[in-house]
């Protein structure tokens, strides 16, 4: 529950990185904390099931991630930067696998309702810089993009991390209680993550929206919201000042045949990523090792005529603002087989959730509601599509809440792969 509801909250002027930095800390802290209460709780139990705990299904998730990710610092030339980016990962692996095999599915899924506290609170303060509102005044100038920052910090970081909120407001509005609630939730995070004008965020919102309805109202009600849907999201861009220039600016970047504007130079990110997979095709450069690989592929990029944007604020990239790039690029081939078998266990408990099924000995585990279903894919699919141009899962405002729902999801499609049918006796 602290680790959803407190970090959003920290902020330290004084660090280096005055909003991120508090948040990863305060997170890892929290779930560290959690993992060790966790330990506890199950301290006294005389017998521990090794056999069982192969079948987990977030352990077969985690422990090829961890492998590969690991043997990249016997070949990096960046080690400093994987230690440290090893312990993040090492942390969020041991999440994801702790609370799955401890938690109940209905736990998990109950607690994801204590991030949209700080999401009001987050999208209210957006809201406000928008309007000219100055809550806090050393968050820059508040009528710009870049000004939108809440206590994300980053306009980018407040969309991606609106989208969950927007899609739990939906499923809300399902119940029977606070329907009024939910509804002012909804509106409030909504508009503040179109007024982030994070096209990212705002692809996947519209994305996940259309899975979550589609898969619980019959198609032609389905198709009448998801076109009221497309005509609100058509008049933000038409009576949102900001936002109306901003898409107008793009348009005009596509007729002029100019991608990497269009993509705000993301091109340069990628193009880098692509070169670190083809220099480095089997180690990759280390888990956490693109930003200090950064410039030496740049430099090989130009020499080979490549151009960048030369109107970027950043002469270089931390991240390559694509998740599934920037693992190629640190992990190698290798760990884009890992993060394949990651994703075909996820989607196998996806599918898993609206059946009843058998928790190894814990006896069967209750089919998922509809809503909770359309939920969780509609989530997957709406983070599917903001790792394509972001990186939330190396953001903590970001990550944490992003593990505890696809711990839910685990937990929730099972937690076990299936035993072998036991052979039936003949008479």
């Amino acid at each position: 529950m602290l680790l959803l509801a407190v970090p959003p909250f920290l902020i330290s002027p004084t660090a280096r990185e005055a909003f991120r930095l508090p948040k990863l800390m305060a997170s890892e802290w929290l779930a560290l904390l959690s993992l060790v209460f966790l330990a506890w709780a199950v301290s006294g139990q005389r017998e521990v099931n090794i056999r069982r705990l192969g079948r987990s299904v977030a352990l077969r998730i985690v422990v090829p991630i961890l492998i590969v990710a690991t043997l990249t610092l016997a070949t990096t030339a960046a080690p400093h930067f994987v230690r440290d980016g090893l312990i993040d990962l090492w942390i969020g692996a041991a999440c994801l696998a702790g609370w799955s095999l401890a938690f109940k599915g209905e736990q998990l899924r109950r607690l994801l309702h204590w991030m949209m506290v700080p999401a009001v609170v987050l999208a209210a303060i957006g809201v406000l810089q928008v309007h000219g509102a100055t809550p806090l005044e050393f968050l820059g100038q508040q009528t710009q993009r870049l000004g939108v920052t809440s206590l994300a910090g980053n306009p980018g970081d407040l969309g991606a991390y609106l989208l969950l909120p927007c899609l739990l407001a939906q499923v809300g509005l399902l119940g029977k209680k606070r329907r009024w609630l939910w509804a002012l939730a909804l509106v409030l995070c909504g508009y503040a993550l179109v007024v982030t004008q994070t096209f990212t965020a705002i692809a996947g919102l519209g994305l996940a929206t259309a899975v979550l309805w589609w898969r619980l109202l019959p198609r032609r009600r389905a198709l009448a919201i998801l076109g009221g849907g497309a005509v609100l999201l058509a008049l933000a861009v038409l009576t949102v000042a900001p936002l109306r220039s901003r898409v107008a600016g793009k348009v005009d970047h596509v007729r002029r045949g100019d991608i990497n504007r269009v993509l705000t130079g993301r091109l340069d990110g990628w193009w880098a990523a692509v070169w670190m997979v083809h220099a480095h095709p089997l180690t990759g450069v280390g888990h956490g090792a693109y930003r200090a690989s950064f410039s030496e592929a740049k430099l090989a990029l130009t020499d080979d005529g490549v151009t960048f944007l030369s109107t970027h604020n950043q002469p270089f990239f931390s991240n390559a603002h694509n998740e599934y790039l920037e693992v190629a690029a640190e992990w190698g081939l290798p760990g884009v087989v890992a993060l394949l078998w990651a994703l075909w266990l996820l989607f196998g408990c996806l599918r898993r959730m609206g059946e009843e099924g058998q928790d190894g000995d814990e006896g069967a585990v209750p089919a998922a509601s509809p809503s909770d279903r359309a939920l969780a894919w509609s989530a997957v699919a709406g983070f599917v599509v903001v790792a394509l141009a972001s990186f939330p899962f190396r953001i903590a405002l970001t990550a944490f809440p992003i593990l505890v729902l696809l711990a839910w999801i685990v937990r929730a499609g099972g937690g076990w792969t299936p035993r072998p049918a036991a052979p039936k006796e003949t008479a």
